[in-house]
């Protein structure tokens, strides 16, 4: 739950997932198929002599190397640049404020994250219906939003679930004075497993 493009994420995957299954697929091949060799060699030679000459065409002037290497490092530099800004972007997003309201007349207003934290568990924890909540606080497009998750008893609703959470997200509005986005995700129970993360306004 951050401002990470979830498509982004998802292309990425399936890229990287393809690429190692073809590659996987052709040492395998190689492997296991007698003329495979036979065949590859022959395609090898003729792919490295078409690279030798365009490096020899392609000469980077003062030097003796091509300016197509410089290119291909340049390029790879960049994507290993990419990845690891993509890499460090996961999982960060996370906030310890839920209000922070600079135009109060009485000076600037700021509600931690524990606040919700403390008050939703305290609630939740004396329901049968719950094994365990959790709740934690992200910046989505630099607003505040909860993210609770509740682990429910085998057998229990989610709709009743959800409507017993969504009871006490009312109750903390009220204590806050202003309505906060939350996210609500219900596991554990089978009939819980089934339902996907209700997002509750």
């Amino acid at each position: 739950m951050n401002s990470t493009n979830r498509g982004l994420n998802r292309l990425l995957i399936v890229a990287t997932g393809l690429l190692l299954l073809i590659v996987g697929a052709a040492a395998a091949l190689g492997a296991w198929l007698p003329g495979a060799k036979d065949t590859w060699t022959p395609i090898s030679e003729a792919v490295n002599t078409q690279v030798g000459s365009w490096l020899q065409q392609t000469p980077f002037p003062g030097t003796d190397f091509s300016w197509l290497m410089i290119a291909v490092v340049a390029v790879l530099l960049i994507g290993i640049i990419l990845l690891l800004a993509f890499t460090l972007r996961q999982g960060q997003g996370r906030t310890g404020t839920i209000v922070h309201d600079r135009a109060s007349k009485a000076g600037p207003t700021v509600v931690d994250v524990s606040v919700a934290r403390d008050a939703l568990s305290d609630s939740l924890g004396e329901r049968d219906e719950f094994i365990a909540t959790s709740v934690s606080a992200y910046e989505v497009r630099g607003t505040p939003a909860l993210k609770v998750s509740a682990s429910c008893r085998r057998g229990v609703s989610p709709r009743d679930a959800a409507d017993l959470v969504e009871r006490d997200l009312h109750t903390l509005d009220a204590l806050l004075g202003r309505e906060l986005p939350v996210l609500l995700q219900l596991t554990g129970g089978f009939r819980a497993q089934t339902q996907k993360p209700t997002r509750l306004q």
